[in-house]
C-alpha cells in the first residue's frame, strides 16, 4: 500500500544555505544579494562565497531557478541545502 506525504502548505518557508563560487568581494556579494531577490527570496546574508536565503513554499524557484539566475550573473552554485520550516 502506497502513503503520499502530503505537499507542504504554500506559506510554509524553506531556507536555503548556498555555496557560491567566485564571490568573493563586495561588488560580487552585491550583485548576488540582487540576484537572489530578483527571485523573490529573502536575504538573510550574504557573504563570501555563501549566501543564506528563504522563501516561501508556494513563490520557491527551487535549486534550479536559484542556480539559473545565478549562472545568468556570471557566478556557480556550488551546493544548496534546503531545511524546511
Amino acid at each position: 500500500m502506497q502513503h503520499e506525504t502530503p505537499a507542504p502548505p504554500p506559506t510554509q518557508l524553506i531556507r536555503y544555505v548556498l555555496q557560491i563560487g567566485n564571490m568573493t568581494d563586495n561588488t560580487s556579494i552585491g550583485r548576488v544579494r540582487e540576484l537572489l531577490t530578483s527571485l523573490g527570496l529573502l536575504v538573510d546574508q550574504v557573504g563570501q562565497g555563501q549566501a543564506e536565503v528563504a522563501v516561501a513554499q508556494g513563490t520557491n524557484p527551487g535549486p534550479e531557478g536559484i542556480r539559473q539566475a545565478l549562472e545568468s550573473g556570471g557566478f556557480q552554485l556550488e551546493a544548496c541545502t534546503a531545511q524546511t520550516g
